[in-house]
């Protein structure tokens, strides 16, 4: 009988050492899923920062690229006034007016 009595403890040794490690093992995957979900709620919160922060920096490029765009505009068009008043007070001579005068009437009939 003592055989089957040391057979009986050490399968109940067994069992229990298989229950602990179950437990252990159930409470680690419980931590490392924690861990995890942890883990995605910083990772999403730090992509909407970098996308909040792309977006800003767009923003603030297109605002650049739009005073840049409508400064070049403003010297072209002064640069054009300019042109257009030197060119509106320019006096023509009889057979440069006559020139003028014949280009724009005849080229209508050729």
């Amino acid at each position: 009988m003592t055989m089957t009595a040391d057979y009986t403890e050490t399968l109940k040794k067994i069992k229990e050492l298989e229950d602990a490690s179950n437990k252990t093992l159930a409470e680690r995957r419980r931590a490392l899923e924690e861990q995890l979900r942890q883990l995605e709620a910083e990772s999403a919160d730090s992509i909407n920062d970098a996308k909040k922060k792309a977006e800003g920096l767009i923003s603030e490029r297109v605002g650049q690229a739009r005073e840049s765009a409508n400064k070049e505009a403003g010297e072209i068009s002064s640069v054009a006034e300019k042109e257009a008043g030197a060119m509106a007070s320019k006096k023509l001579g009889k057979k440069e007016l006559k020139k003028v005068i014949d280009d724009v009437l005849f080229s209508e009939f050729e």
